[in-house]
């Protein structure tokens, strides 16, 4: 087999067209990692806020056996609950908060929220997919993208 030689000795080098390409399939590769790194993301946010609805109430159980109702909650007025889904609100994608279940009072049911992004925490979060995370003391799990987000 013969080799061509080039017009210029001494050059061994990389066409245009090859170097556009050599990009072109970098900027595909770079584009996937980065959509599949934000859907991990969002995944391990989803079950930090997930844990820490359990949290609330188990804590909701916990002030109901001492005081015979539930009671609600926000980071405006916390109380002795946990509003943030992370160590602390700076590090946390989730605002957790707890009301009353629909037309029933604090007595009888209580639900609680996971909002992304909410009021207090890193701004900027947000879960298109699965929304604001709910729990209520029945264990009825539900989600503003429904049941395949729990």
């Amino acid at each position: 087999m013969r080799y061509r030689r080039s017009k210029s000795p001494g050059y061994a080098g990389l066409t245009l067209i090859e170097v556009v390409l050599a990009l072109g399939i970098a900027a595909v590769l770079a584009t996937a990692a980065t959509q599949g790194w934000q859907s991990m993301v969002r995944r391990q946010q989803r079950t930090e806020a997930k844990a820490a609805l359990q949290h609330a109430m188990q804590q909701q159980e916990r002030h109901f056996s001492l005081h015979g109702q539930y009671q609600a909650f926000d980071a405006t007025a916390p109380g002795p609950f946990k509003w943030h889904s992370g160590p602390t609100p700076a590090e946390s994608a989730y605002a957790i908060s707890a009301v009353a279940c629909a037309g029933m009072s604090l007595g009888r049911c209580v639900i609680a929220l996971a909002h992304p992004g909410g009021a207090g925490v890193r701004p900027g979060q947000g879960d298109p997919a699965c929304g604001v995370l709910r729990l209520d003391n029945r264990g009825v799990q539900q989600a503003d993208g429904g049941p395949a987000c729990w």
